[in-house]
């Protein structure tokens, strides 16, 4: 299937296009954007499939707008020139993310990228263009139907009378259901994404106890599949229901069914023994961490971590999203203490002296 892009960029566009047709499934339209109108109407063709935006259209002589100005005009509903569309930003500024955070409140771009990061993991990011290309069609077609959203998520059946009643019902709410991209944004943002009702390999073999350098760790995988998630944006993220994996481990372990109870050590000794798989390892604690009772894994370093140890986030989530933490050893890499939690900050520096 062919993916249709639009890249306006007031630079030298060749170098990401190149990038971006890397990808043989994607064609790549290229638009001068010295005319706002003509740019609108560029952007509002039926042929676009995703919008590709430089952050500074500006710099160039003659372009009196900018990128969130061209996607605002864009998202606005109920306007001639509102488009449900997928809208990407794109810099030569590595610390993009930091322009993206400013504006993704003003629910304009799906997500943001450095060029430099599209050239040296083309794949990933193209496969993200492409997963939300498909989610938009999927949610285009589904607006009408009460449950379309929700049912987009393929709960396994077993599982889908313990799925959080909140999130449900934000999902069927007027809000979501008549906003595509807001649908979409809490689909990805909100539940795949997040460790919470999802969680992906890293976490999950933290809490299984196992290394993931493991030679059989991939049979052990497979003995998951029936919790494997296989709904919106699965193509480019790797996640699980844990509260499917969570019932699987108490069917597997009905004497001690309680994973957070057990070492890492106890979990792999009771996989070993229960389901024959030899070749695994019980996952170590990193550098100045006291437990292996791992839940989680360090936001810096991604090694397996007990909260007990951890130094949690500064960061606003969702009730249903499990709260992230820094190892130690990972909080002393980070630019600034301001990315701890306000008393684990304390805590931190208390431990450092």
């Amino acid at each position: 299937m062919a993916y249709n892009i639009l890249y306006i960029e007031d630079g030298n566009p060749e170098s990401t296009i190149s990038d971006l047709k890397k990808c043989k499934e994607l064609t790549v339209e290229y638009h001068d954007p010295l005319d706002f109108e003509g740019s609108i109407a560029a952007a509002t063709a039926t042929s676009v499939d995703l919008l590709l935006l430089d952050f500074r259209l500006s710099d160039k002589k003659g372009v009196i707008y900018d990128a969130p100005t061209l996607a605002q005009t864009l998202r606005t509903q109920h306007s001639k020139t509102h488009r449900d569309i997928p809208i990407v930003l794109i810099s030569s500024e590595d610390k993009i993310s930091g322009f993206y955070k400013d504006y993704t409140s003003q629910d304009l771009f799906d997500f943001a990228i450095s060029k430099k990061a599209l050239s040296e993991q083309h794949d990933k990011y193209t496969g993200r263009m492409k997963s939300l290309i498909s989610a938009y069609s999927m949610l285009a077609t589904s607006k009408s139907e009460c449950s379309a959203i929700f049912s987009m998520l393929k709960i396994p059946p077993i599982i889908e009378e313990k799925f959080d009643v909140r999130v449900k019902d934000i999902l069927e709410s007027n809000k979501i259901r008549n906003n595509i991209f807001m649908a979409s944004d809490f689909l990805l943002n909100r539940i795949v994404k997040p460790s919470g009702l999802l969680i992906g390999e890293d976490i999950l073999a933290a809490r299984l106890g196992v290394s993931l350098s493991s030679e059989d760790w991939p049979d052990l995988l497979a003995m998951l599949g029936d919790y494997k998630y296989s709904g919106v944006f699965a193509d480019t993220y790797k996640r699980w229901w844990f509260s499917g994996v969570d019932m699987w481990w108490k069917s597997v372990s009905p004497d001690h069914p309680s994973l957070k109870r057990l070492r890492a050590t106890q979990r792999v000794e009771i996989l070993k023994s229960v389901l024959g798989i030899v070749n695994i390892n019980a996952a170590e604690k990193s550098l100045y961490s006291q437990s292996d009772y791992f839940w989680t894994i360090c936001n810096q370093s991604l090694r397996p971590l007990d909260p007990i140890d951890g130094f949690e986030k500064n960061v606003t989530k969702d009730p249903w999203i499990d709260k992230t933490y820094f190892s130690a050893e990972g909080a002393s890499s980070l630019e600034s203490l301001n990315d701890i939690a306000t008393i684990d900050r304390k805590r931190y520096l208390a431990f450092t002296e």
